[in-house]
């Protein structure tokens, strides 16, 4: 099927490179890029690839009592003011 598509520069210059790198003809490199886009749109985002964050312990420091968060809050703004300054 014959249609009109308005492309940038740079985008149809770049067709053009592929189709003759590739010796294919222009509107072959032009559909197969429009299917593996449209491809690419309508996989679902679950099929990708998840990035995982590695688990660590979160243990207190030695000395600490879970009882008193409020002054770990505290001990732990004032060493990021320490290093702020540094």
């Amino acid at each position: 099927m014959r249609t009109t598509v308005t492309l940038d520069d740079s985008l149809l210059l770049t067709l053009k490179r592929k189709a003759a790198e590739k010796n294919i003809p222009f509107k072959t490199i032009v559909n197969q890029a429009l299917q593996r886009g449209l491809e690419a749109m309508e996989t679902p985002a679950a099929s990708k690839q998840k990035y995982q964050t590695p688990a660590r312990s979160l243990k207190l420091k030695p000395g600490y009592d879970l009882d008193k968060l409020g002054q770990i809050a505290d001990e732990m703004e004032d060493e990021t003011k320490l290093k702020q300054k540094r």
